[in-house]
């Protein structure tokens, strides 16, 4: 009875089952036919977006050359070490394998992998044989990963570091000129989709698309000529070394288009270890340091007397030991008066400048009036930035004659009581070297594009006339006494070369007061005096030994100043210069 009735039972259990099956596989079948024709395009692309990662594609930075083409900085591909701590299996064994490699504690990356990250960088821009030896090592969880950034290095190595600065990690300029023209040397970042893990990783052979293509940094010609800049550095290392000085610059100019040749500053540092150095070291103190320029200065206060029309070159001034102005009493300093060697009488303004004396500088200033000093200097462009194309430019302080006390245009008058920058002080000494034209000073010569063609090149920018020629020429002959007859003598001349310059020393204002014992020794000069090529400027702070700039600089622009003139393939003369005629050489002068 029971058998008879599970017959009946089983067949009709086997149909509601199939018509069951049959209902469900249609129910499946129409929603899968929805699902790959209705809605198959809509989920394809939803799905393609879960691992697809749009990213920036960087630009490659442009490079920095020299004036001759050659490289100073440029890119390099660069790769870094990543960790995905989840897939590591032993921290403690990584770490010590990756220690050695990576030149970090393994202790600090073994904590850094048991961290809870999917992602972290071990090492950023770490050179392409470390990312190979990592890669052998064949670590779970550990990996390396070419960057769109690269590796900034730096061809010149030290040279010129304090000009062209650095970059950071990112290859984001940080100071210098890698910092004034960041944005044309970053270039301009595209955009592209790749398939890419959940690390953001390109998944192998996957697909990319470039959204928008990455433009490449421009690349920047600089005005520098390596051997000269080179020269004036070694010089000017040798020279800091020597005196003991605390620090040192030296400029090298064509005082007839502004373009600088050479910047050197000591100390200076490593631009690929930057951050080993003290932020001391970066400094561009051509540009940075403001200061009292002393006896260079004299020449501006001549200029100043020349151009007010009051008096001829001619002219002579009492000679005095010393003189009492507002209640303060002026000297002359010990190397002019031992330069000089006489007593009694007058002195032209020639020889004012060339025995370098403080009582007659301060005669002549208080003699022109403080409008046509103050208007003279302002001409020369003191008080106001040279605009060249790098950061943190100091316009000194120059303050207006209603300011000043009642000894300030005698203290003017021979460079204290004013600051002003060595750069400021080399674009006022090219004026007169050019015949009375203010140049603007300029670093860069050129900008290219990344297959160096030349998009635009700078010419010599005109400021306006500071002074007339005729005063320019006589200024130079002034010039050209002092190291004939007067502090120059010998330290500035040059073997078969003709000079012209002015030595300076001042001591150093620190927080308003002069500190004692603290001086600049500084010469500012040209080469060769009748048409001047090079402007020389050299400054060395806080000399010990000798604090005068005809023994401490003078020197060393001499060197600079012949290095220069062989390098530009000029030989030096067989015949010494003829000696011009100097009011130096009358008789019964002081």
């Amino acid at each position: 009875m029971a058998a008879r009735a599970f017959a009946r039972v089983a067949p009709v259990r086997a149909k509601v089952s199939l018509v069951a099956v049959v209902v469900l596989a249609m129910l499946l079948a129409a929603r899968l036919g929805e699902l790959q024709i209705r809605e198959g395009p809509k989920l394809a692309h939803a799905a393609q977006l879960q691992h697809d990662t749009t990213v920036d594609s960087f630009a490659r930075r442009g490079a920095i050359l020299d004036r001759n083409g050659g490289v100073l900085v440029r890119s390099l591909p660069s790769e870094s070490i990543y960790a995905a701590p989840t897939e590591i299996v032993d921290p403690h064994a990584a770490a010590r394998k990756l220690a050695p490699l990576l030149r970090k504690p393994a202790a600090e990356l073994e904590r850094a992998m048991r961290g809870k990250f999917e992602f972290l960088w071990l090492a950023r821009k770490v050179p392409h044989e470390v990312a190979q030896r990592v890669d052998a090592l064949g670590l779970a969880g550990i990996g390396t990963k070419s960057e769109e950034t690269g590796t900034r290095f730096v061809a010149s190595g030290r040279l010129a570091s304090t000009v062209l600065g650095f970059t950071g990690t990112d290859e984001n300029g940080l100071d210098g000129l890698e910092y004034s023209r960041d944005k044309l040397l970053r270039g301009a970042p595209g955009k592209m989709r790749i398939e890419a893990d959940q690390f953001g990783r390109s998944i192998p052979f996957g697909e990319t698309h470039v959204i928008e293509r990455a433009v490449a940094g421009k690349t920047i010609v600089t005005t520098l000529d390596p051997y000269l800049q080179f020269e004036a550095e070694r010089l000017l290392r040798a020279a800091v070394k020597k005196w003991s000085a605390r620090a040192g610059t030296a400029i090298v100019m064509d005082p007839w288009n502004g373009e600088l040749l050479a910047i050197a500053n000591v100390p200076d540092f490593d631009p690929a270890r930057f951050g080993a150095f003290s932020s001391d070291s970066w400094r561009d103190r051509a540009i940075a340091d403001a200061y009292e320029p002393g006896s260079t200065f004299k020449l501006i206060t001549a200029a100043a007397a020349l151009e007010s029309g009051k008096f001829a070159p001619g002219v002579r001034f009492p000679a005095r030991d010393s003189i009492e102005v507002g209640g303060r009493t002026i000297y002359n300093a010990e190397d002019g008066m031992m330069a000089a060697g006489m007593v009694g009488g007058s002195e032209s303004i020639e020889q004012i400048v060339a025995y370098s004396h403080n009582v007659g500088a301060a005669e002549i200033g208080l003699a022109t009036g403080p409008t046509a000093v103050y208007r003279t200097i302002r001409r020369f462009g003191f008080g106001d930035p040279t605009e060249v194309e790098l950061p943190g430019e100091n316009p000194g302080i120059v303050a207006a004659p209603s300011e000043w006390s009642g000894s300030s245009l005698a203290t003017i008058s021979f460079g204290h009581g004013i600051s002003i920058t060595p750069l400021a002080l080399a674009r006022a000494y090219a004026a007169i070297a050019n015949g009375g034209v203010l140049i603007r000073p300029r670093i860069v010569a050129a900008i290219q594009d990344a297959n160096g063609k030349t998009l635009y090149r700078y010419n010599a920018e005109v400021e306006h006339r500071a002074i007339s020629e005729r005063t320019a020429a006589t200024l130079r002959g002034y010039m050209r006494a002092v190291v004939l007859h007067g502090t120059g003598n010998p330290t500035a001349r040059v073997a078969g070369y003709t000079t012209a310059g002015k030595t300076g020393t001042a001591q150093v204002v620190e927080n308003g007061r002069y500190l004692s014992g603290a001086y600049i020794a500084s010469f500012v000069g040209m080469i060769p005096a009748e048409r001047p090529r090079y402007v020389i400027l050299v400054k060395v702070d806080r000399p010990h030994g000798s604090i005068y700039g005809s023994q401490v600089a003078a020197p060393v622009f001499a060197e600079l100043a012949r290095a220069a003139m062989f390098h530009a393939g000029v030989m030096p003369s067989a015949q010494p210069p003829r000696l011009v005629r100097s009011s130096l050489a009358a008789k019964g002068t002081r």
